[in-house]
């Protein structure tokens, strides 16, 4: 009889510990289900955006690409321009005050934007078919780029729009005179030349040209390179009163060196060197 009672007492204790410990898995179970709960209905955190770094793009953006002149005869030499490089370089905004340059004049000296990035990369990379110190052969890599891509279209009819040589390379090379002479003067000012823009007159139109410096370059050496090059070219210049050399660079001339246009007045400026004669 004893030990059915202790047998009983511990069924029962056994028992009662079994259902304590299904209680307390239970009560668990519950707890990790409103968690979960809790956890599903919590809305994410969207993830902190940190701003990228601005993309930076270059000022430099010709819409005709930059390709060597192929030319199938052997050059000379290109001569390299000697040229007397002026003590007092002058801006463009003191070259205007100092002849107090306004209205049409005025805009030509501001379009000369020489020292834009994209004028100086586009020149010198066509420097760069004929590398060294600034020679011949790299105003005719700039005269042959801008001429034999060269599209004219007029100004408009309320008058005279002078592009900017930045502007020119960024549309095409499209324009008239004095864009196509705005272009060539601030590309050979941008890689170390001496460069001028004329704006001359005959008895009923105007017209734009440049001149670049060929100083006290050899003109044999000069005339031989450019006879070579353009088969058997004349050279055309001016000198002036410090006997500088000056070719003619005027795109209706077709090649440097060529005819002039038939002018009877007009005037010439010369920015860095802050001088503006007549011609």
């Amino acid at each position: 009889m004893k030990k059915k009672k202790k047998l009983f007492i511990i069924t029962s204790i056994l028992l009662v510990f079994i259902l304590s410990l299904s209680a307390c898995s239970n009560r668990k179970k519950r707890r990790e289900r409103s968690v979960s709960r809790q956890e599903i209905n919590i809305k994410p955190v969207p993830p902190k955006v940190v701003p990228t770094e601005p993309v930076v793009i270059p000022n430099y953006d010709p819409k005709v690409p930059i390709t060597p002149v192929r030319i199938a005869r052997n050059l000379p030499a290109s001569p390299k321009i000697l040229f007397q490089k002026p003590n007092d370089r002058r801006s463009r905004q003191a070259f205007i005050d100092h002849y107090n340059i306004t209205g049409e004049m005025k805009d030509l000296i501001v379009a000369c934007d020489y020292d834009n990035s994209t004028v100086r990369n586009t020149a010198v990379l066509l420097g760069g078919f004929s590398p060294g110190e600034f020679n011949l052969g790299q105003v005719c890599e700039i005269f042959d780029y801008g001429y034999n891509n060269w599209k004219y279209v007029n100004d408009p009819v309320t008058g005279d729009y002078f592009s900017r040589a930045s502007e020119t390379l960024k549309n095409g090379l499209n324009g008239d005179c004095d864009d196509f002479a705005i272009l060539l003067c601030s590309m050979l000012l941008s890689i170390g030349g001496d460069a001028r823009i004329n704006f001359a007159y005959d008895a009923s139109s105007g017209h734009a040209f440049t001149e670049v410096n060929i100083g006290k370059t050899n003109q044999s050496e000069v005339q031989r390179y450019l006879s070579a090059r353009y088969n058997n070219a004349q050279m055309w210049h001016r000198k002036d009163s410090q006997g500088n050399i000056w070719l003619n660079l005027d795109w209706q001339a077709q090649y440097p060196g060529g005819k002039y246009w038939d002018y009877n007045r007009g005037t010439s400026f010369n920015i860095i060197r802050n001088m503006c004669e007549h011609l």
